[in-house]
């Protein structure tokens, strides 16, 4: 398994009211705000499927566990999220 650095965030859909994990390899930019600037997610290296917005906390780590397995790294970080999830 290779240990290559890729960052993730969390992306929320208001209209669907669920998240969805992106996450790309070599995502060094950032914005003005100081935000990592990520590709659209088209050309990310993975994008999740719809997450219930109520199942997040128990999906979140298999659906890490499952990125990993397909992006072959145990090397992932949650670099955006939104806040209001944590609550």
């Amino acid at each position: 398994m290779f240990n290559t650095l890729a960052k993730a965030k969390l992306v929320y859909y208001k209209s669907k009211d669920c998240y969805k994990l992106v996450v790309a390899f070599n995502v060094t930019q950032k914005d003005a705000k100081g935000r990592y600037m990520f590709p659209v997610q088209s050309k990310c290296n993975y994008v999740s499927g719809d997450i219930n917005k109520a199942l997040i906390k128990r999906e979140l780590p298999r659906v890490l566990a499952l990125a990993q397995q397909i992006l072959r790294t145990n090397n992932i970080v949650i670099v955006a999220a939104p806040a209001k999830m944590w609550e």
